[in-house]
């Protein structure tokens, strides 16, 4: 511990005990899990007494720990009747880099378009590869919103051929089945760069 009491710096990896709840709030490379705060990077534990958090500061080169509001790109590997699972892919800024934490992630119904959905099923697929928000990363899933234009799906599949889908005349077709579909796509559909 510093002369002044204000942090504490040691060595850990992820999965490390680092402190409890009761006593910090997990802050970056850190994660909570049954009352207890545990590392999720390899670095520095930096507790910062004044603020009551319990961070990790990477030595690595490491993608930053997913957070509320950081752009997600993620694969519709599910699809339910009331939300979609996606697995991570990357976070926007880091695409050459592989995930450290949690890749599940989920899209409820309520947060799919600003406009009312009934069905989320016409909105994704899956294959469908999508860009959204992280919205909230407590509990065993991260949640994601797709509720802004440059939001959505960035590249869908037809689901009957699995061929990428085209816009033609405002509509998603498939050029080599000519099947047709509907989904929440981004504004900025197919020209998206992951």
């Amino acid at each position: 511990m510093e002369a002044n009491g204000e942090t504490k710096k040691e060595f850990v990896i992820p999965g490390d005990y680092i402190g409890v709840a009761e006593e910090f709030l997990p802050g970056t490379g850190a994660y909570e899990e049954n009352g207890k705060i545990y590392a999720t990077l390899v670095g520095n534990l930096d507790l910062d007494m004044s603020k009551r958090s319990a961070s990790v500061i990477s030595k690595t080169n490491v993608v930053p720990q997913i957070k509320e509001g950081d752009i997600v790109y993620g694969e519709v590997v599910s699809v339910k009747p009331q939300m979609v699972y996606v697995d991570l892919l990357a976070l926007d800024g880091y695409a050459d880099k592989k995930l450290s934490a949690n890749t599940k992630a989920r899209i409820y119904v309520s947060q799919t378009d600003k406009k009312y959905v009934k069905t989320i099923s016409t909105e994704f697929k899956n294959g469908d590869i999508v860009r959204a928000r992280v919205v909230d990363t407590q509990g065993d899933a991260i949640r994601l919103s797709t509720a802004e234009d440059n939001l959505g799906v960035i590249r869908a599949v037809c689901s009957v051929c699995k061929k990428t889908l085209e816009i033609k005349n405002g509509k998603l077709e498939c050029s080599y089945c000519s099947s047709k579909e509907t989904r929440k796509i981004a504004s900025d559909y197919l020209k998206a760069k992951l």
